[in-house]
């Protein structure tokens, strides 16, 4: 399935979704955030996404009745001198 061109920033409490191609900004509550075992799960207050959406860019998106956005944690990278 090819990723949706949606651009995806986490504010404080809110996530702001811009698709590509369209000056339309949707703006969503964060209902609550887990971080476990290396994956960053938000769960926003109202369904933001279409039937045909699994990606947006760097996130894996799901849900029924709510929009659920997941990602891998980003791990630092210390390189050696």
């Amino acid at each position: 399935m090819k990723e949706s061109q949606v651009s995806v920033l986490v504010g404080d409490g809110v996530v702001t979704l811009k698709r590509e191609g369209t000056r339309r900004v949707v703006v969503a509550g964060v209902l609550g955030r887990i971080e476990r075992d290396g994956v960053e799960l938000l769960c926003l207050d109202r369904l933001v996404h279409e039937a045909h959406e699994w990606t947006f860019v760097g996130w894996n998106v799901s849900g029924a009745v709510t929009t659920l956005l997941s990602r891998a944690i980003p791990t630092a990278v210390v390189t050696a001198v």
